[in-house]
Parts: structure tokens; sequence; C-alpha cells
């Protein structure tokens, strides 16, 4: 991949880490207010902190040249590097 076409996606990434902070803190909050009221998680907020924690392992795994492959929107989301 071109550094200069590479430099650009990381910046990408780096505007939506932003956005996603935020998805997660909000998801966080979400699953202790639904654990203090019902004594549990929901399995949709498991599911959508899996898929967000898994995204944010691949980009920073893409944004330290450890791969080569990028995250969402480019690959599945919450798929998870192996």
């Amino acid at each position: 991949m071109n550094a200069f076409k590479r430099l650009l996606f990381m910046a990408l990434f780096f505007a939506l880490f932003g956005i996603v902070r935020f998805v997660l803190w909000a998801i966080v909050l979400f699953q202790f207010i639904a654990h203090l009221f019902t004594g549990r998680a929901t399995r949709l907020g498991v599911k959508w902190g899996e898929a967000l924690s898994a995204w944010i392992y691949n980009m920073m795994l893409f944004m330290s040249y450890s791969t080569d492959r990028m995250p969402f929107p480019f690959s599945a989301f919450g798929a998870r590097e192996d």
C-alpha cells in the first residue's frame, strides 16, 4: 500500500475512533444501568461491545503497521484479526 494512501486511511480511522469511543461509553453506561435494574447485562449490549472492541483492536493493528488489513468498512463489522 502506498504510504500516502495509508496515511489518509490512518487519519480516517483515527477520526472514526473518536466516534467509536463515544458509542462504546454509551454502551458501557447502558449496560451498567441495565445491570443495576435487572441484575444482568443485555445480550445486544454485549454483542455491540464485542464488535466495537474488535473494531478498535483491528484498527490499532492497522495503525501500528502490524497488519495491512483495514477494519470496517473495508472488512466485516465485528470481524476479529487472527
